[in-house]
């Protein structure tokens, strides 16, 4: 059923993405900040080289792709994964959900290989 029901959330969403996005963008700063820091800190408080993982904590950057769902890259166990996920809102803080995916480097590849023939069954089905 199409109607103001939908029409209401879809915009109390944007306005609650709008919030997170914004909130998104101030951690980002101050990660940004605390790395400018780091820098210019004596060499023997710099990170080792090569160690891609911050020390402090500072979460990777998220990519907003609408409705509390973001995209990240990220590296564990030295591997490179592009994760999918939902997000959920906890004392003001975004935590990951259970509900997304997390795709190997190669697996990625892979996907963006068939992104013509998805579009093409989307069009389809439209």
């Amino acid at each position: 059923m199409s109607g103001k029901g939908e029409a209401l959330s879809d915009s109390s969403d944007s306005e609650n993405e709008k919030k997170i996005k914004a909130k998104l963008r101030k951690e980002q700063k101050k990660s940004a900040t605390k790395r400018k820091q780091a820098d210019t800190a004596a060499p023997e408080a710099k990170r080792p080289a090569g160690n891609s993982r911050q020390q402090d904590g500072n979460k990777e950057e998220k990519l907003s792709i609408g409705k509390m769902k973001f995209v990240t890259v990220r590296e564990f166990k030295n591997k490179i994964y592009v994760d999918i996920r939902e997000h959920y809102e906890k004392d003001g803080e975004l935590f990951p959900g259970r509900k997304g995916v997390s795709l190997p480097a190669e697996q990625w590849q892979n996907l963006k290989s068939l992104i013509d023939d998805i579009d093409e069954k989307i069009q389809q089905m439209c």
